[in-house]
């Protein structure tokens, strides 16, 4: 029985790492997609081209504020924890 609640609360811990990073690498790259330039858009952005989004520097912005705090997240979980030890 305390062998099966090892395994739980590994996977548990596992798959909270896999959201972190995923929430963290989907933000990036998201946030480079914005600022693509892209010809075939109808709408100019703010900054005065084309591209993916046509919000480009407020949603860049956001963006990267998401991944800072997936990054902040990350770091408060897992590298603190390697370093105490």
């Amino acid at each position: 029985m305390m062998n099966l609640k090892k395994i739980i609360t590994w996977f548990l811990k596992f798959l909270l790492f896999l959201i972190v990073l995923a929430g963290f690498v989907a933000s990036v790259v998201s946030a480079v997609i914005t600022v693509v330039p892209d010809s075939s858009v109808s709408k100019v952005n703010m900054l005065g081209y084309r591209s993916h989004c046509s919000f480009v520097p407020i949603s860049t912005i956001i963006l990267v504020v998401i991944a800072l705090v997936f990054g902040f997240i990350f770091v408060r979980i897992y590298v603190t924890k390697v370093l105490r030890l």
